[in-house]
């Protein structure tokens, strides 16, 4: 199922994280690591730095760029180094790639290649983010034609995986993508549906069952009546669930951007990895 993953890092303890989880999961399914640093070609670009350079006084922007380039250079080698000497380490197959261009745009891009990516829900300015989901992991995100695993601050093994299920095309994905995750890992399935009519919920339920029952999994379907992001995370609490799948943005970027949106909401808020499947 899932042979190859990859794992953009910063050298962050964020994206240690994804890596740790990306190791785990190496073993479950023998598959192969790929670890990426993406260097920021904005920051190469410097538009800002040049402006100063050149209203200050000081030395021409590029004829310092070269310079810059390769301390980022040095930098990414560096932390990718230490990323293919952990996973080595675990046993892992791994290989890694330092690539310069936009980077949601390059993890994006390069997903194409793998079966899953693995992210940190922040980077390595969480320290001083106002707590919302990093900018390029919900833009990667939004992009990626692979699943993408969102991890949070701390690893921890997965085993019990619940699955968010509405019924919707994205919902229908992403429970054959959490079957066949629970099948590989042996793990248990806890499928939840949340709305407001109980006859609505109870239709849905029922559709989910008849789609988990040729797996022979360890699985059980419930529905709740209440609001889905906090239903699901209430559940997820109580529950000791270890993995959260889920369909990625199912309106659209609009209305995700000022109502929010239940997928917005558990990436932010959730304290165990988020699989989005689009």
């Amino acid at each position: 199922m899932i042979k190859s993953i990859l794992i953009p890092t910063d050298g962050s303890v964020n994206s240690n994280t994804a890596r740790d989880c990306g190791l785990h999961l190496a073993e479950q399914f023998g598959a192969e690591l790929i670890g990426l640093y993406v260097i920021d070609i904005r920051a190469l670009e410097g538009p800002f730095f040049s402006d100063i350079s050149g209203s200050l006084g000081f030395i021409p922007y590029q004829n310092y760029l070269p310079n810059y380039q390769r301390i980022l250079e040095e930098r990414a080698d560096v932390i990718l180094e230490e990323f293919k000497k952990v996973c080595s380490e675990k046993g892992a197959q791994v290989k890694t790639r330092r690539l310069t261009g936009i980077i949601s745009n390059i993890i994006a891009e390069e997903a194409k290649k793998v079966d899953l990516v693995i992210m940190a829900q922040r980077g390595e300015h969480a320290q001083w983010s106002s707590g919302l989901l990093g900018s390029t992991t919900e833009s990667v995100v939004r992009k990626s034609p692979r699943p993408v695993m969102v991890t949070p601050q701390k690893f921890r093994p997965l085993h019990n995986v619940l699955s968010a299920y509405d019924g919707s095309s994205e919902a229908n994905k992403a429970l054959k993508l959490a079957c066949e995750f629970v099948h590989a890992i042996k793990g248990a399935l806890t499928v939840l549906v949340a709305g407001h009519s109980e006859e609505r919920c109870r239709e849905i339920t029922a559709e989910a069952e008849e789609f988990i029952r040729p797996y022979h999994l360890s699985a059980v379907a419930s529905w709740v009546l209440g609001e889905a992001h906090e239903e699901i995370l209430k559940h997820a609490e109580q529950n000791n669930i270890d993995l959260i799948v889920m369909g990625a943005f199912g309106h659209s970027r609009v209305r995700e951007l000022i109502l929010g949106g239940t997928t917005a909401y558990i990436l932010r808020k959730a304290q165990i990895p988020v699989l989005l499947y689009r």
